[in-house]
């Protein structure tokens, strides 16, 4: 197959790595133009344009697929079909059109659940068990486009959403080659989505973090996996002296035992009470520091049992 594979973030990277690996014929990769990055905001080429001049294939840093000139060029390749990932343009119809069998795009979720573009983030934040990867024919509406095949894992309880993003790459990866076979051999048979159990999943804001401690134990150690590495679940820690600290957790498991004391609360075994059950806290970032263990943040802020953490405010 003459594959365009569009595609930026690293989700996309194991599924171009595949495609080429697989013997498809690469015509051409389009990514998005290099972003600052760092302190210093230096440009910083997307994980796409990397990896592809790692592979020897020359990326295309475009700022709009759907400008004529670059219609003119996704035409002039003469591509079987487009192939997208994570790539962060909106591609429409005339765009789709350059590639004999049009656009198909690799999805983190099992559509039409979690339509948008945190679905990651969002499957663990609102207690899924499972999810999964969905390839589907690229349409003018987000993520509603038939489908052609999905593959389900389930979701671990330590797992944040970093870590589930970089396991669906790998799994998606080889759903996009299976779907690439299935075209070249004339036998995709594309279904549409249920529109009754659509479900959206927008990308995340920064208040999405915020913790509220009358939550229970799982919902907050939800929160704080699903939004790792960012936001991350925020709060402030609040010393029985006055000292307050913004933090942000990384990492917690529900704890067994009954809450003590309300909600926010740090117990005598250095668990904390939250609306239902208690949270035991792995790792936490303090503002302005390095991303430490629970041991390590209590003995560096001489957390002790009374001190609690509280929500910040709207």
């Amino acid at each position: 197959m003459r594959v365009v594979f569009c595609g930026s973030g690293v989700f996309a990277v194991p599924s171009l790595r595949a495609v080429l690996t697989a013997g498809h014929e690469v015509v051409g990769v389009i990514t998005q133009p290099p972003r600052p990055a760092g302190r210093g905001g230096h440009l910083k080429a997307t994980p796409i344009a990397q990896t592809a001049g790692e592979l020897g294939l020359h990326a295309v840093e475009c700022p709009d697929i759907n400008a004529p000139q670059a219609v003119a060029d996704l035409a002039a390749a003469a591509a079987d079909v487009i192939c997208v990932a994570d790539f962060g343009q909106f591609i429409r119809k005339a765009a789709r059109r350059s590639a004999a069998m049009g656009a198909f795009n690799l999805h983190g979720s099992l559509l039409p659940q979690l339509r948008g573009a945190a679905p990651v983030n969002w499957a663990i934040v609102r207690g899924y068990n499972k999810t999964g990867v969905t390839t589907f024919y690229l349409v003018d509406r987000m993520d509603a486009g038939a489908i052609y095949l999905q593959a389900e894992t389930d979701i671990c309880p330590a797992e944040t959403a970093d870590e589930l993003r970089g396991r669906l790459a790998e799994i998606g990866a080889g759903l996009v080659c299976r779907t690439l076979d299935l075209l070249a051999e004339g036998g995709a048979l594309p279904r549409r989505q249920d529109e009754s159990a659509a479900t959206a999943a927008p990308q995340l804001k920064k208040t999405d973090g915020r913790i509220d401690w009358n939550a229970d134990a799982t919902t907050i150690r939800n929160l704080i996996h699903g939004t790792w590495p960012w936001p991350g679940g925020q709060a402030v820690f609040q010393r029985r002296d006055g000292k307050a600290v913004p933090v942000t957790f990384a990492r917690a498991e529900v704890a067994l035992g009954q809450a003590c004391g309300g909600a926010g609360e740090v117990d005598r075994e250095g668990c904390i009470a939250t609306g239902g059950g208690r949270l035991a806290v792995a790792e936490v970032q303090p503002s302005g520091k390095r991303l430490m263990s629970w041991r390590d943040f209590v003995n560096g802020y001489r957390v002790t049992e009374g001190d609690y953490f509280v929500s910040l405010e709207a």
